[in-house]
């Protein structure tokens, strides 16, 4: 029979088999388990969102400056590729010596012929002696020393001086008017040599140079406006859930992944023949992005909330798969995965509501849904 250290022995051996059977069994079922990256459900606002792509334009596109005159250029310093200018400012000046010579020409002539004419008035008699003549006459004639003849005759006569001095004064009325329109239409034409800026711009390209002769309706320069359109274009099947006044947000090709404010602010209300694309047009806060930091011609895209829902139960878009019947997701409980039906919702670029079926706090899986199976044991990492 086998002694006591025997069987002590024994048991001790017994046990380390045991040990090490139960610590490799452990290690085979933890060690080999799976790792599921999860994402905590959270409560946040859900939103509907459409997207689009963007183009920048400036108001009109490329947009030309012409000369209301002929004539040879004397000034076009303000006229230089890349410049910008204000509503207003000169841009280029016609050489006007000759005009304004002729302006001042016409203003000497005028003074003068008027002044003549108030001295010619001031000293003409003819009116005095023919109301005295009529006066005269009006009063032999009551005595009756002339006939009536004579009285007629002297009362003629002196209406047809008045209505002769009359037309005098309507002829002179006539030519001061003659000449303020005349000079109106110099200083018109003067006006019109001198080019100002139509609205706030940048010079793109210069047609003209000091000394050039050109001729009324040449183009001079050509400007973009710093005023901006922000065009996007959404597809069909999104374009019904546009509204004027929905937030956007937009990203610019030439502003890396940078996201500015904006609203939209118009809807054509139909869509482009050739693409069935819709067009709205966007209003950037420009406490975000100024008008004129927005390039011409610059693309990119447009994500605009449609819908929104307050304090939401939200999952990681990624942790969404199709199945036979609707949406799942796949749910770590304990250590193991459970597969779930859910009701869907608002559905973002980056997260999804959860409607139904999903509470607050529980984990989903969002990395590689397609290595996970209904009851498989996992052990789980946080998603960054």
């Amino acid at each position: 029979m086998p002694g006591k250290n025997g069987k002590i022995n024994v048991v001790l051996k017994l046990a380390v088999v045991l040990a090490v059977v139960v610590a490799a069994a452990w290690l085979a079922f933890n060690g080999f388990r799976a790792t599921a990256v999860v994402a905590t459900v959270r409560r946040d606002a859900a939103v509907d969102i459409v997207t689009g792509s963007v183009v920048v334009h400036a108001d009109g596109d490329l947009k030309e400056v012409k000369s209301e005159a002929d004539g040879r250029v004397a000034w076009c310093a303000a006229l230089d590729a890349g410049r910008p200018f204000k509503q207003g400012d000169e841009l280029m000046r016609l050489d006007s010596e000759d005009l304004q010579r002729e302006i001042k020409q016409a203003e000497s002539d005028h003074t003068a012929a008027t002044e003549r004419r108030k001295i010619e008035l001031r000293n003409d008699p003819r009116l005095q002696l023919a109301k005295k003549a009529a006066d005269e006459a009006t009063r032999v004639h009551n005595r009756g020393e002339i006939s009536d003849q004579e009285f007629d005759k002297a009362q003629r006569d002196f209406e047809n001086l008045k209505t002769k001095l009359e037309l005098e004064n309507f002829d002179t009325a006539q030519e001061k008017l003659a000449f303020e329109n005349a000079q109106a239409a110099r200083k018109r034409a003067l006006e019109k040599m001198t080019v100002h800026a139509p609205v706030d711009g940048v010079i793109e390209g210069v047609n003209v140079y000091p000394g050039a002769l050109i001729s009324k309706g040449a183009t001079v320069a050509t400007y973009y406006s710093t005023a901006r359109d922000v065009v996007a274009k959404i597809s069909e099947d999104s374009a019904g859930k546009l509204a004027v006044g929905q937030r956007a947000k937009v990203r610019l090709l030439n502003y890396g992944s940078k996201e500015f404010d904006a609203k939209v602010t118009r809807i054509l209300p139909f869509a482009d023949a050739d693409t069935q694309r819709y067009t709205a047009y966007l209003g950037i806060d420009p406490a975000t992005l100024a008008p004129e930091k927005l390039i011409p011609f610059g693309t990119g895209e447009v994500t605009i909330t449609v819908g929104e829902h307050p304090d939401s139960p939200l999952v990681p878009r990624l942790a969404l798969f199709s199945g036979i019947d609707g949406y799942c997701v796949f749910v770590v409980k304990d250590g193991r995965v459970e597969r779930r039906k859910v009701e869907v919702g608002f559905v973002g670029l980056n997260l999804a509501e959860v409607k139904k079926f999903l509470a607050p706090g529980e984990l989903v899986i969002v990395s590689d849904l397609e290595q996970f199976r209904d009851g498989q044991h996992v052990r789980t990492t946080l998603a960054n």
